[in-house]
């Protein structure tokens, strides 16, 4: 498999997702606010909505890989591959003690192992199966988790980013979703379908200093062949950006770099909640924040082969027209109106995926930003999201493209 984005508009050709599974049904009103979701989501409406979103994709020709999937065939095939995952799981959640039960296969067959990987394990549950006394039962609604549940795996943009033909492994601001990270990065290393192309960025064998700082792959827009635009945000480091600039020109992945700061708020966690791109030229934004963007800094090589960050003197659309090579043109979401561009943003109205130039999915309750949409002459692939949103999240967040490449 070829990864290759150079853009965030050629046709897709290859996605990586995660269907929502039983980790959905860890939450509850105690904890969903610790996992970060809004609401208690319905489990079987919400796999029938990313069922419909996959089968959308499909049928444009789309090759859908799946995360789970793909981590079976390492379980199944890759034994060594499999003790150092689990080692790693357990390590970065603190139970290093728990990869001794994992990786006994009487205890936790593969099948088994997989859904431990995404839903957890609980403490009971996990007595159950080895055969440990119980403590007890707890007087809280929600269980003690030995391992806990990653319930926003089905955002796969988070996890790492492919940029030109090498993957920027990410690590995450919450804790929550550090094996989201973990396990990606245990495909894309480790998969026979990913053998050849390069981590570029947070890789297993980097030295720890290559990821001091925090990075989600929501903040990273690819503009074209040369120039990266990173958000630095509520989950981003400007830290990392710079890091990331440094690895970007050491390696020729990009000749020029962008940072632009968002505010760092829950509700505008992403740069690709504010802003998506879906054809040349053409944007999707969040007049709220977009429309108030004071500076953008850009990342200079200096001779010592350091990097120096400065102010960019052009505004954001003069930067966007130079690199497109083209005036860009702005559809607003909510159609501009204040009040509706404000209720739909919230409902991940921004957040379109370009499947190709000037088609894009986006949830079928923003119907103000999709008339606006299509009033520019972009075809929309409307979806249902009444659980997906939950999560505050898009068809762009539930993306990770592998490969674009124009017909």
């Amino acid at each position: 498999m070829q990864l290759s984005i150079t853009n965030e508009y050629d046709p897709l050709k290859i996605v990586l997702v995660h269907r929502p599974g039983e980790e959905i049904d860890r939450l509850n009103h105690e904890n969903m606010q610790q996992f970060l979701f809004e609401d208690v989501p319905y489990l079987k409406r919400m796999q029938d909505e990313h069922d419909v979103f996959v089968s959308a994709m499909r049928a444009r020709g789309i090759q859908v890989c799946y995360l789970e999937k793909l981590l079976s065939d390492l379980l199944d095939q890759q034994p060594d591959t499999k003790r150092k995952l689990i080692e790693q799981i357990c390590a970065a959640e603190g139970a290093p003690a728990l990869a001794m039960s994992l990786l006994d296969e009487n205890l936790f067959p593969n099948n088994e192992l997989l859904k431990v990987f995404f839903a957890g394990v609980t403490e009971a549950e996990h007595n159950e199966i080895t055969g440990a006394p119980s403590q007890g039962s707890s007087q809280s609604s929600s269980p003690n988790f030995v391992l806990s549940p990653i319930p926003n795996a089905y955002f796969s943009r988070d996890p790492a980013v492919v940029v030109g033909q090498s993957v920027i492994s990410c690590k995450t601001h919450n804790v929550e979703r550090v094996r989201e990270t973990i396990l990606t990065r245990a495909v894309l290393e480790h998969h026979p379908d990913f053998a050849g192309h390069e981590i570029a960025y947070g890789g297993s064998s980097s030295p720890t200093e290559d990821r001091p700082f925090t990075i989600e792959g929501g903040d990273v827009i690819v503009l074209n062949e040369e120039a990266v635009l990173v958000g630095a945000s509520q989950r981003t480091r400007a830290e990392t950006i710079e890091l990331l600039a440094r690895k970007a020109f050491e390696i020729g992945h990009a000749k020029r770099f962008y940072e632009i700061p968002i505010p760092t708020e829950r509700t505008f966690m992403h740069l690709d909640t504010v802003f998506t791109i879906v054809d040349r030229g053409l944007v999707v934004w969040y007049p709220g924040v977009m429309d108030h963007i004071q500076y953008i800094h850009h990342f200079e090589q200096a001779g010592d082969g350091k990097i120096i960050r400065k102010p960019d003197s052009r505004s954001l659309i003069q930067i966007l027209s130079d690199e497109f090579g083209q005036e860009v043109q702005i559809v607003r979401t909510g159609g501009g109106d204040q009040h509706h561009a404000a209720r739909e943003q919230r409902m991940d109205g921004t957040n379109t995926l370009a499947i190709a130039p000037k088609v894009a999915c986006t949830y079928e309750r923003n119907v103000r930003t999709i008339a606006a949409m299509e009033k520019a002459g972009i075809e929309c692939i409307s979806i249902a999201g009444s659980e997906l949103v939950r999560g505050l999240g898009g068809p762009r967040c539930m993306t990770m493209p592998l490969q674009r490449r124009p017909d």
